[in-house]
């Protein structure tokens, strides 16, 4: 309970400090937004009353919407930027876009850009469940939604994937890290010649210190003796049922604390086949199954090292979208493409425009949300 409340503590002074280090454009404090400058905006997953307000803004000031291919062509200096441009980013490819985007995105006639990760898709052949469910698209939405022609989809790696960095033990892996978005931010577990993602890693697995896998970290791979004990004890507890029990993790601290894990870390040839394989194997498959060229990348929680951006241009990516980049509020033409800069939805009301919003009204849902356990 503790560190959940100082992560948002920490949250709620994100935006002040950022604002006071120049990281956001003029517009977000109330300034204007000059002619040229294209804002960037990232969503995650979409609650239909807020994503509407916000496409409701743009069209009522008139906002238009930017492809990749536009905008790389408004970067690169090959076309001039509309009076009032913005790029929409949609991250994961989460369900919401089914359901909430793509009605919403046709009503205004507006286009967006998914950023998917291939190797955490699957297919489905039913109806997705109207009860609030928000798994991932399925191939087989993606194609419809590429056919309609108002998102494409680029690559967002190929398993959106985390690595074990050092022996240091901070946590097991519940029930709850197996489902939905927060598998993500399970490190993958190596098992033999290969890497499991957390919907198949053993319940009460120890999870090791971890980066990004696009980062320039080098992957430690622990020998199996350290999950074995927790595992077992799990299993042999009822599985799930163990993690409803009082003390659960400190008999699984137990198993662990004190112990010496053994492992070795990866090379630096091991590091960059792996980062490789995230970046082509990613952009192959998209390319098989829509009908987008994918020439652009977003990397996962915004890491990409020197490493991943050497083979990122290799494997034919011509950008790489990050998050709020230092020094540069806003990408603009002449710009880095490998470091395009990005901003938060929640800031879209604060354009220029009628009906324009406050940044202390804004802050003050964004943190409200928070605090409620909403993202």
């Amino acid at each position: 309970m503790r560190s959940g409340i100082g992560r948002q503590i920490r949250e709620s002074w994100e935006v002040p400090r950022d604002i006071l280090l120049k990281r956001y454009p003029p517009f977000v404090t109330g300034g204007e937004l000059p002619r040229g400058d294209v804002p960037v905006f990232v969503f995650h997953s979409l609650e239909p009353e807020s994503f509407g307000r916000k496409l409701d803004y743009l069209a009522d000031n008139g906002y238009a919407t930017l492809s990749s291919d536009e905008y790389l062509e408004v970067l690169t200096g090959t076309r001039s930027p509309p009076e009032r441009g913005v790029v929409l980013t949609f991250d994961d490819g989460r369900g919401s876009l089914w359901s909430v985007g793509q009605p919403r995105l046709e009503r205004h006639r507006m286009k967006g850009i998914v950023f998917v990760v291939p190797g955490r898709v699957s297919s489905r052949s039913g109806p997705r469940r109207s009860d609030g469910d928000d798994s991932f698209l399925s191939w087989e939405e993606i194609a419809a939604l590429a056919g309609k022609g108002r998102l494409e989809f680029q690559s967002h790696t190929h398993r959106h994937a985390r690595i074990h960095t050092a022996p240091e033990v901070v946590g097991f892996l519940t029930p709850e890290m197996r489902r939905g978005y927060a598998a993500m931010d399970v490190p993958l577990i190596g098992e033999g010649a290969a890497d499991l993602l957390a919907a198949d890693v053993p319940l009460g697995t120890p999870l090791l210190r971890s980066e990004p896998r696009t980062s320039d970290a080098l992957r430690f791979r622990e020998e199996p003796e350290i999950r074995r004990a927790c595992v077992r004890l799990v299993a042999e507890e009822g599985g799930e049922a163990f993690f409803a029990r009082p003390g659960w993790e400190r008999r699984l601290w137990k198993l662990v604390r004190g112990r010496r894990i053994a492992g070795r870390l990866e090379t630096a040839e091991e590091r960059e086949t792996a980062i490789r394989f995230e970046l082509a194997e990613a952009r192959r498959e998209l390319e098989e199954r829509t009908p987008h060229a994918v020439v652009h990348l977003c990397y996962p929680w915004h890491a990409g090292g020197r490493t991943a951006r050497r083979l990122a241009r290799e494997a034919g990516y011509r950008t790489a979208f990050c998050g709020k980049v230092p020094g540069v509020p806003i990408t603009r033409p002449g710009g880095d493409l490998e470091r395009i800069a990005r901003i938060g939805e929640d800031y879209v009301e604060l354009l220029p425009g009628r009906g324009r919003r406050s940044l202390t009204s804004v802050l003050a849902r964004k943190w409200s949300r928070r605090f409620r356990g909403r993202p």
